[in-house]
């Protein structure tokens, strides 16, 4: 019985130590933030979600005491910034911005270095709608106008996408594979690309964000919007869901800017940074700062954005293969 009692001393020791660390990560928790908190952004300065990312970090300031030092890292569709995030230690002081379903269709996709399971979601900052917009001289006059054309002639219509392998470019492919309507993707570098190729008549239509960017062309007569892929009516844009117009499957296409923090992070800490988010949702000036057609009637907390991201996946998965 000898041998087994180094082990068991062992088994003891690793034990304390063990207990030694939960204790040591508990404290940490408690005293959280005890540092400066770095908000990685993955995209370049100036865009929507940047824009989200300072109105954001200027009041985390305020709930968390410390600084909020906002930083772009664009790059890889946003994989950029996501491996710098989940390199950094687990304890929240260095977060993201995120936008669904991009973050999700670059792991589909390609191996870029970290998938959700390295990532632990903390909630909902905005939620922008997408819709399918032509020029204003464009000769469809209603989307199933413009999707005749397109079975009629499979190269007749060209859809602008603001990237890739974006919900946008994933959502155009649905359409084709869903409902027999043969489109071709023509991927842009963000929606003012896109917007150029419209106005300029290199592309038949433009699938992309109903952002800042776009509407001010959609409301004094450039861009016409054909419908929307929002689940209800939009109060503000002047055309159906693809829901009302008969295609009932096309709801998949909104972009959700959240914030994330690695996998590993105390949930003391999470709990934290998603009150604190929440503040931010009722803040009327981070609201009016984000836009408040793009906040959430109801906040949407980490377990509302761990959903979407297994809802993305489940939807796109088979999608971006093809």
């Amino acid at each position: 019985m000898r041998p087994l009692r180094p082990l068991a001393a062992l088994l003891v020791t690793a034990a304390a130590l063990t207990g030694c660390a939960q204790d040591s990560a508990t404290v940490a928790a408690a005293d959280y933030p005890s540092e400066e908190v770095r908000l990685i952004v993955p995209y370049a300065a100036g865009g929507p979600t940047d824009i989200a990312a300072r109105a954001l970090g200027a009041h985390l300031e305020g709930e968390l005491g410390q600084p909020v030092v906002v930083e772009n890292l664009p790059g890889a569709s946003g994989a950029t910034a996501y491996v710098e995030l989940i390199s950094a230690q687990p304890d929240g002081h260095t977060l993201s911005m995120t936008a669904l379903p991009t973050a999700v269709l670059n792991y589909l996709t390609n191996d870029v270095g970290y998938t959700a399971a390295d990532l632990a979601p903390v909630g909902v900052v905005t939620q922008v709608p997408s819709g399918i917009v032509v020029p204003a001289d464009s000769p469809y006059p209603d989307l199933e106008a413009l999707f005749a054309a397109a079975r009629t002639d499979p190269q007749a219509v060209s859809v602008g996408t603001p990237g890739a392998t974006n919900t946008h470019a994933a959502e155009t492919r649905r359409i084709t594979e869903l409902y027999d309507v043969p489109l071709t993707v023509v991927p842009f570098d963000g929606n003012a690309e896109v917007q150029t190729a419209l106005l300029g008549g290199n592309v038949t239509a433009g699938f992309m964000n109903l952002s800042q960017d776009v509407l001010p062309a959609v409301e004094d007569g450039q861009l016409r919007v054909l419908a929307v892929g929002t689940e209800e009516p939009l109060d503000y844009v002047d055309a159906p869901t693809f829901v009302e117009a008969g295609y009932p499957e096309l709801t998949q296409s909104t972009t959700t800017f959240g914030l994330i923090a690695p996998a590993g992070t105390p949930e003391e800490v999470l709990t934290t940074l998603e009150d604190a988010l929440r503040s931010a949702a009722e803040d009327a000036a981070v609201v009016e700062a984000l836009d408040a057609r793009y906040v959430p009637e109801e906040f949407l907390g980490s377990a509302e954005l761990a959903d979407l991201f297994t809802e993305t996946e489940e939807t796109f998965r088979d999608v971006v293969g093809d």
